[in-house]
């Protein structure tokens, strides 16, 4: 398959840091490759080599000059006075003659689902403008589709437009993205972008899940060739610390190759040093059950009715995944379930001294705070964690700022640094509920690998907003889901809800795919998972003994003499059968996950 585009030992630095170093990467025809890696890395630049709009310091960028290359940047910029259909000739007007430009604008304006072509730019929304600017590289008919973070701004109906028009292009394309679920559907291969690798990338053939697979194996042989190369050097230079001062040429020979060891071992040591460490949300270990019960709820803005007879309870160990569009509720849901706000009618009944810790989507908090390092030590220089002191400098890094970064402004702070800052200040606040509303907005890959894992390990309950589905995938063990019309009703998975959304209400939750099998098999029993798993058994019986209960009350003639009491008998007979339902349906997946996980790990 020839090549559109071969990076030949290409090396870029920033001041005296290399992003990558002899990176070879060749782009055939129809190929579909996706490139990760932390913020910072170098992602967006090495996309920019392939645009030319950057030159390497070293290597070569080898392609044809009539290959036809579209570049879609992050944030792209409009003349907000023209029209769409303005914006899309004027990027192919060069390229092909007054009739077919119109042609290719209008039916890539078409495809991209925009309806009125007049409509001027500054009537656009954030995801209508990234469907814009989609629509124009489009209309260049492309050979090779370069697409920085095209998924930001874009609602889920405009994901799932863009993840079905690269499914379908017969062109080559190579996008930057933190979306993981947008990856495990769209690309065949991916590189990823970090300092942890010795030239600063790593390749893997295949989907998302494959790609962590691989990256996993190879970290671990990285970590072994550590431990062994630190016992190699060890050894070497004590032998170096006894050898005589009257070297032979042999010796001297050693002594250089001791002290590459050494340098080698230290690299190996830095690279690794550079991975995130992971730290958890404190919980109250609070043993009560029922945290949260909306009963009846209500809530409208204006004549705008939000929420409708809702009823539904909060339960430890819980995490409630919010679906919906955007503008349909779920903040507003978010914030009924902690108490800052009230129910135009009904009630929503709090256990006494239920501690909530809130991620604020707009992060209004940290505006009070003039630099980084004094928002990190909430103005000094130490912080307290799990009855420990912690320096600001260790404790940033953490979450991935350098020393350096702490005299940064914090109005000056990106999104993705905002959104590390703030989880760092929530971490050390005992919770026996999280509400997080959107804090997967601007993480790259390793910080929402890193929120998943404390999100897992809290020991209270999890009120989750995010678009991030491969995150409510992960972490979420219920559902509430706006639908089309409103309505709130709960859902067992993402799929589901999102297969109503598309008017199917027939539509039953499909079985597994090949695909999904996968992803569970990739799937490992979180340290509360396990200890539900270790406890599930005795918790079914118990609530067998209590369904044979509700059993033997409803077949007592004597019940049903009375009519109050014969339906209270027939509710706690139901809600009893939901009960085992639903605790043999957990045991079920959790089962199913440990034997997959165990099936699929090497003996």
């Amino acid at each position: 398959m020839s090549a559109l585009l071969n990076l030949d030992n290409i090396s870029v630095q920033i001041g005296n840091r290399d992003l990558f170093r002899d990176l070879k990467l060749i782009v055939p025809k129809r190929d579909k490759l996706g490139i990760v890696g932390p913020n910072g890395s170098g992602k967006s630049t090495l996309l920019k080599v392939m645009a030319g709009i950057i030159q390497p310091e070293s290597g070569r960028v080898i392609k044809d000059d009539l290959t036809r290359i579209s570049y879609v940047p992050q944030i792209a910029e409009f003349n907000t006075n023209q029209s769409v259909i303005e914006v899309a000739l004027q990027k192919v007007g060069e390229k092909f003659d007054e009739s077919e430009a119109y042609v290719s604008a209008s039916k890539a304006l078409t495809q991209a689902g925009f309806e009125d072509f007049d409509k001027k730019v500054e009537q656009l929304s954030g995801g209508w403008k990234k469907r814009l600017a989609l629509a124009a590289a489009l209309a260049e008919k492309p050979e090779l589709l370069l697409l920085d973070e095209p998924t930001n701004h874009l609602d889920m109906e405009g994901l799932l437009w863009l993840e079905e028009l690269l499914q379908k292009v017969n062109f080559a394309w190579v996008l930057v993205s933190h979306d993981r679920y947008f990856l495990e559907r769209t690309v065949q291969r991916i590189v990823e972008i970090a300092p942890i690798y010795v030239n600063g990338y790593f390749e893997s053939a295949g989907s998302y899940l494959t790609f962590k697979e691989n990256r996993a194996a190879f970290l671990e042989q990285e970590s072994k060739r550590t431990s062994s190369l630190a016992n190699l050097a060890k050894r070497e230079l004590e032998w170096a610390s006894r050898a005589p001062k009257a070297r032979t040429g042999k010796a001297s020979f050693r002594m250089k190759a001791a002290q590459q060891l050494k340098s080698d071992l230290k690299a190996a040591k830095s690279r690794q040093e550079s991975q995130v460490a992971v730290t958890t949300f404190q919980s109250t270990d609070r043993g009560s059950k029922e945290l949260v019960k909306l009963i009846k709820c209500n809530f409208s803005f204006g004549e705008n009715t939000i929420i409708r007879d809702l009823s539904f309870i909060v339960r430890n160990q819980m995490c409630l995944g919010l679906l919906g569009a955007n503008g349909q509720g779920k903040s507003t849901l978010l914030k009924l379930i902690g108490g800052s706000l009230e129910p135009d009618s009904g009630k929503v009944k709090h256990v006494h001294g239920l501690k909530c810790v809130y991620f604020d989507q707009l992060r209004e908090s940290l505006r009070e705070w003039k630099t980084l390092g004094e928002l990190l030590g909430g103005g000094y220089d130490q912080v307290e964690y799990r009855g420990k002191s912690l320096h600001i400098i260790g404790w940033g890094k953490r979450f991935g700022f350098e020393p350096e970064d702490h005299d940064k402004p914090v109005g000056n702070l990106s999104g993705g640094e905002q959104a590390r800052a703030l989880l760092s200040i929530l971490v050390r606040q005992q919770a026996d509920l999280l509400l997080l509303d959107e804090p997967t907005n601007d993480l790259d890959i390793p910080m929402l690998e890193m929120l998943e894992i404390m999100i897992l390990e809290f020991d209270g309950a999890v009120v989750l907003i995010t678009h991030d589905r491969f995150m409510l995938d992960e972490v979420c063990t219920h559902f509430l889901g706006f639908t089309s019309n409103g309505e709130l009703q709960p859902f067992a998975s993402f799929e589901q809800w999102s297969g109503i959304q598309d008017n199917d209400q027939t539509k039953t939750e499909a079985p597994p795919t090949t695909e999904s099998k996968k992803k569970q098999a990739l799937k490992k029993l979180s340290f509360k998972e396990q200890r539900e798993y270790d406890t599930i058994e005795g918790i079914i019986l118990k609530a067998e003994e209590e369904l044979a209960e509700a059993e033997t009350l409803v077949a007592n003639p004597d019940v049903h003499s009375n009519k109050d009491d014969s339906q209270a008998a027939t509710q706690k007979l139901l809600a009893a059968k939901q009960r085992v339902e639903e605790l043999y349906k957990r045991w079920e997946e959790l089962d199913s996950i440990k034997r997959a996980r165990e099936s699929s790990s090497p003996r």
